[in-house]
Parts: structure tokens; C-alpha cells; sequence
């Protein structure tokens, strides 16, 4: 169970490789929190190794010092290689694409959820081609089969998660 803090963007990518995928030899699972100010890109497939016991949250918080933070991105500029995100997400400001138009792309997947406090702006026709987007929620966060490190429970003593203050929380605003 760790938080990784990060003070700029945050690319999820790799030229030689399509996908990251969390692999460890705990029987608990891993549960990954990544807090970013700034903007997340992510272009190459995320997968959990444990569908029950894994969770990643990515949090994307708006920098007071730059006019266009806070979002995360789906795509990859050139090939379209994303398939498949198993990931918690919030966006302080939007959820964009970039390519999602690309022939590689015409199939995603999230596992997980996505939320933000401005919008969800996916372009997915371009031309004659389309890319599906699926959404497959995991209430795994909302009924406490899964903990992830840096979220504090609401006020009020439930033990349901709130994005927006737990990533405020963990940046120290």
C-alpha cells in the first residue's frame, strides 16, 4: 500500500511496450494511490494483476500555476495502442482524448470509475470511425472490499470514500 506524490505531469507510455501491469507476490494484493498536479496522459494500457484484491487511483488535481492541469487524457498521439484501463480516476477539471480516433483504438475498457468535477469531453468520432468506450464500474471502493492508501472516509463517520476531499486531503490544500 503506497502514495506516490507527484509535482508535474504524470505519463503513463512507453515506446516498446503497450501495457504496465502491477504484478507482486502479496496475497493481500496492491493497492497504489498516484496523486498528480498537473495532467495525467495515459496512452498504454493499465491491468491489475488481482481483479478482486488490486486497486489503482490516479488523481489529477489542478496546479494554481498552470491554466490547463487537473485533467487526464486518454490516447497515444501516434498509434492508438489503448485498449484497457483498470484504474479509480478523478479529474479535478476534464477527462480529454488524444486520438482515440486511431485504428489501434477502436476498443476501450475501463475497469474502475471515472469522475470529474468539470467534464467528461471524450471525442470518439472522427471521420467514419468510432472508438467504443465501456465503463465498467467497480464498487469495490464503495462497499470496503477495497482500501486505498491516501483516502480518508467522508465526515460524518461513513466509511465511503470521497475523491475530491481525499485528493485534496493528500495534496495538502
Amino acid at each position: 500500500k503506497i502514495v506516490y506524490y507527484i509535482d508535474g505531469n504524470m505519463w503513463i507510455h512507453n515506446r516498446n511496450i503497450m501495457s504496465f501491469k502491477f504484478t507482486h507476490p502479496d496475497t493481500s494484493g496492491i493497492q497504489v494511490t498516484f496523486v498528480v498536479r498537473g495532467n495525467v496522459y495515459i496512452s498504454d494500457n493499465i491491468i491489475r494483476q488481482n481483479d478482486a484484491l488490486d486497486g489503482i487511483a490516479i488523481i489529477a488535481l489542478k496546479d494554481s500555476a498552470v491554466s490547463d492541469s487537473g485533467n487526464i487524457y486518454f490516447g497515444d498521439t501516434s498509434f492508438g495502442t489503448l485498449e484497457r484501463m483498470d484504474a479509480f480516476m478523478y479529474a479535478e477539471n476534464n477527462f480529454m482524448d488524444t486520438n482515440l480516433n486511431a485504428s489501434g483504438s477502436s476498443f476501450i475498457t475501463v475497469n474502475g470509475t471515472m469522475s470529474a468535477g468539470n467534464q467528461i469531453l471524450i471525442q470518439r468520432d472522427f471521420g467514419g470511425s468510432h472508438t467504443r468506450l465501456d465503463l465498467n464500474f467497480d464498487n469495490r471502493v464503495e462497499n470496503d472490499t477495497l482500501v486505498l492508501p491516501g483516502m480518508p472516509p467522508l465526515l460524518g463517520g461513513s466509511n465511503k470514500h470521497d475523491w475530491r476531499l481525499a485528493s485534496m486531503i493528500a495534496i495538502g490544500q
